[in-house]
């Protein structure tokens, strides 16, 4: 079989958007989509601890190829390409809350077998299967997108690279069984060299038995056992009765004592099935081949599929670990919601992804209004914590990932970012901490301007404090010259003034625990930070002496400085005290609110029940009087009693009656339902609360207070208290109500089955219940995991023909079971 050469003379451009670096000049090499840059600076990745991210996204993928993918994961340096980015997300984390899910079991890393199809290599018939499995699974996951592409349009479009595979599917199905073995389905003439095999085999057997048997009564043979010797059958036979035995020796034991002798009688039977196999090993191997050349042909579409299917992937790590981190970005909305190109970074209780533990949130505001944070304070880890968590938070957001921090945060996109972070001393280029750190700020200045997010850390150290202070400003101002926004941290004091003065930076701190001497990891931005180093060196147990004397070399100036600040963070931890008690007190004015408005629930819910009970007892009480009426006039066709006497009952009764009659008419007054001025006839239009259209009464009350009302196609029992109006029949005497459609059951049970099926049937079920004229219907998802009504909610939602839904009550089904109201 020949080589070919599948991609020559295709040009990348008529590949789909997004599809074209993996199959350009034919090569099969993992590659990113154009989106996917790799400008960012590496220096920037490293020092921030990107890497480590993307070790934990990679580890939420579903099959290597995902995970490779993830490893080679840039942020992009683009707007549009973050923006794509960011949308993907999104959209899986829509997805993943409506409980839809996209299939990647059995979704493996194929593109070796793709290779070696491509060129005619025969694939085994377990790699055609894996191949078969693969472009299956990519298939049914193009076909769930392809079902909710109005809410997902940018997973749907990465959908669409993928290929149909079905034949080819079909193919290997047919061919192959699960156990990777070529079947007698595989090809008509494999069917019948094998039924030939068989035959022969049968013979082949019959005849050495018979051998054997003949060996045995001649008392050549020691056993009555038939074995094999290079796939022929031979006899045992004792080495002195080799006469005894005509045929060709095809081994020796160890000993010499034992032949193994095919007797001359099953050469032949032997040599047919000998042919046979051959002939079944050539046919197995030409339709293994013809099912190679089938997917070899159209290997570049194969790659394009499988390239998609580890792309979606890629997307569905990005939101497990988004759910794993707590993100609340990318939520399901708008990407220029909370990531533009503009703007500042506001991040509100934003997390370091890599910290483990009771990890401590900072707030932050970072782009305009500030351009720039200066974060100073003594030297404990919390600054670089604060100064790494921006940076390495902008990077992931720009490269797709989800941000932990809370709903009403803000990322800016920055083309560049740029990081010194850490102690950069070089033994080998001869170089001190002070002389790399400087020569990365070089660098930086090189390419800085107003879309660069620049993160220096130690701004100015590892030299003499009095120029590393004037060097650190320079660059600083250079930098807010130039638009640049910085994130950066220092010890030196004379920087806070600086940042006091400026009006583009503003002052921040880390906040230090004298009592612990470690620091609370609690950024305050509008404050700089305090040195602490006599608070500390004294409470670690240096001579007060020695402290006094330190303290004399210092000016009087510092301390009031020092005393200031101390007293400002009192009065602000006492304000957020204040602010965190007014917020308690919202909460439980809020709670009892709520509480307030389940008692009044409860209390209408009580009237409305009393009400009911008093119309019963009048009701009852009528139809005991009736009753007495009726026995009245059986005794006076009977002539057993006075006419006076008679008629008076009847009087007291009528008077009774109306007495009933007002007293239902005043409790139902005092309820919030509107008042019926007549009573139900069969025949009346009437309008039942929560239910939108006419229905016609069938019947009158009866004695428990319900009647028969006809809505559509639907007959239901309605209590008299829910009928807030009534309005005469059709002057034709017709039944005006919505025309009954088609009978349709007003419950679909949509227990057990996935998210996409129950959602298909759902759209094709709620239709038909509208144009059944439906008022209602209840949809039965049950409880589980909550997915399945979420999905279902989300739709009801959405649904031009439905117009509220709820709940249905505790004894009907509770949470696992949701009443729609339809429009009518």
């Amino acid at each position: 079989m020949g080589t070919r050469a599948p991609f020559a003379g295709r040009s990348s451009s008529s590949l789909p958007p997004g599809a074209r670096g993996a199959s350009e000049a034919g090569s099969f090499a993992p590659q990113q989509r154009s989106i996917r840059s790799n400008c960012m600076n590496d220096h920037t990745l490293r020092v921030l601890e990107f890497e480590r991210v993307l070790d934990m996204l990679a580890g939420e993928a579903s099959f290597s190829m995902g995970a490779e993918k993830a490893r080679a994961l840039r942020p992009a340096t683009t707007w549009e390409g973050a923006r794509q980015l960011a949308q993907e997300t999104a959209e899986m984390r829509l997805l993943d809350q409506q409980g839809i899910d996209i299939p990647f079991s059995g979704a493996r890393d194929i593109r070796p077998h793709l290779r070696a199809a491509a060129i005619g290599q025969m694939l085994e018939p377990g790699a055609l299967l894996e191949c078969a499995q693969v472009l299956t699974t990519a298939r049914r996951a193009r076909l769930v997108l392809e079902k909710v592409r109005d809410r997902v349009p940018t997973l749907a479009a990465i959908g669409d690279r993928i290929g149909d595979f079905r034949s080819f599917a079909d193919e290997v199905e047919n061919a192959i069984s699960p156990r990777g073995e070529v079947t007698d389905a595989a090809s008509d003439q494999l069917a019948l060299v094998r039924r030939e095999l068989r035959a022969a085999e049968a013979r082949l057997e019959q005849r050495a038995q018979a051998a054997l048997a003949d060996a045995v009564r001649k008392g050549a043979a020691q056993e009555g056992l038939l074995t094999e010797r290079n796939g022929r059958k031979v006899i045992p036979v004792r080495s002195d009765s080799r006469s005894a035995v005509p045929g060709i020796v095809h081994d020796v034991s160890s000993s010499g004592a034992t032949l193994f002798i095919e007797p001359f009688a099953v050469v032949e039977a032997g040599n047919a099935v000998r042919e046979l196999r051959l002939a079944e090993e050539r046919e197995v191997r030409r339709v293994l081949q013809r099912l190679t050349d089938l997917l070899g042909i159209r290997a570049e579409e194969a790659l394009r599929s499988v390239e998609a299917l580890g792309d979606l992937d890629l997307i569905h790590a990005r939101a497990r670990l988004a759910r794993k981190m707590g993100a609340a970005l990318p939520p399901a909305g708008e990407v220029e919601r909370w990531f533009g190109p503009g703007g500042s970074t506001q991040l509100r209780r934003a997390r370091h992804p890599l910290l483990r533990g009771n990890v401590v949130p900072i707030d932050v505001t970072v782009g305009e209004s500030p351009q720039g944070i200066l974060i100073t304070g003594p030297n404990t880890g919390g600054k670089t914590v604060a100064l790494k968590t921006i940076g390495l938070l902008t990077l992931m957001a720009q490269a797709g990932m989800g941000v932990p921090c809370d709903d009403g945060s803000r990322v800016r996109f920055f083309p560049r970012i740029y990081a010194d972070i850490g102690d950069e001393q070089s033994i080998e280029q001869s170089l001190s901490t002070f002389s790399s750190h400087l020569r990365n700020i070089i660098s930086i200045l090189g390419e800085a301007d107003r879309d660069t997010l620049v993160l220096l850390d130690e701004l100015g150290a590892g030299t003499d404090p009095a120029e590393g202070a004037a060097i650190a400003r320079a660059v600083i101002e250079e930098l807010l010259d130039r638009g640049t926004t910085i994130v950066a941290t220092t010890h030196h004091g004379e920087l806070k003034v600086f940042a006091h003065s400026d009006p583009r930076l503003e002052n921040a701190s880390v906040e230090f625990d004298l009592e612990t001497l470690s620091p609370t990891y609690h950024l305050v931005v509008g404050l700089p930070g305090q040195s602490n180093a006599l608070a500390i060196a004294r409470r670690l147990g240096l001579d007060e002496h020695v402290v006094e004397r330190a303290s004399e070399q210092l000016s009087p100036g510092h301390f009031e400085l020092e005393e200031l600040l101390a007293e400002i963070r009192s009065q602000r931890r006492e304000a957020e005290a204040a602010r965190a008690a007014a917020e308690a007190a919202r909460q439980d004015a809020e709670r009892l609110r709520r509480e307030l408005a389940l008692e009044r629930e409860a209390i209408e819910h009580e009237r409305a029940a009393l009400l009911a009970e008093a119309k019963r007892e009048a009701d009852d009480t009528l139809a005991r009087m009736r009753r007495e009426l009726e026995q009245l006039r059986r005794r006076a066709a009977e002539r057993q009693f006075d006419p006076v006497a008679a008629q008076e009952a009847l009087r007291q009764a009528e008077r009774e009656r109306e007495q009933l009659a007002r007293a239902a008419v005043a409790r139902r007054a005092a309820t919030a339902s509107p008042v019926i001025t007549r009573e139900v006839e069969p025949g009346d239009l009437v309008h039942v609360r929560d239910i939108p259209q006419l229905g016609e009464a069938l019947t009158a009350p009866g004695e428990d207070g319900r009647l028969e009302v006809q809505f559509g196609s639907l007959r239901m029992k309605v209590s008299i208290d829910r009928i807030d109006r009534i309005e005469k029949p059709n002057p034709s005497g017709g039944r005006v109500v919505v025309p009954a459609g088609p009978q349709v059951s007003h419950e679909l049970d949509l227990r057990g089955q996935r998210a996409e099926a129950a959602l298909e049937r759902f759209e094709s079920y709620l239709d038909a219940a509208y144009r059944a004229g439906l008022p209602f219907v209840r949809i039965i998802h049950g409880k589980g995991t909550g997915a399945l009504r979420a999905a279902i909610r989300e739709a009801l939602a959405k649904h031009p023909l439905v117009r509220s839904y709820e709940s249905a009550p505790a004894a009907e089904g509770g949470d696992g079971v949701t009443i729609a109201l339809l429009a009518g």
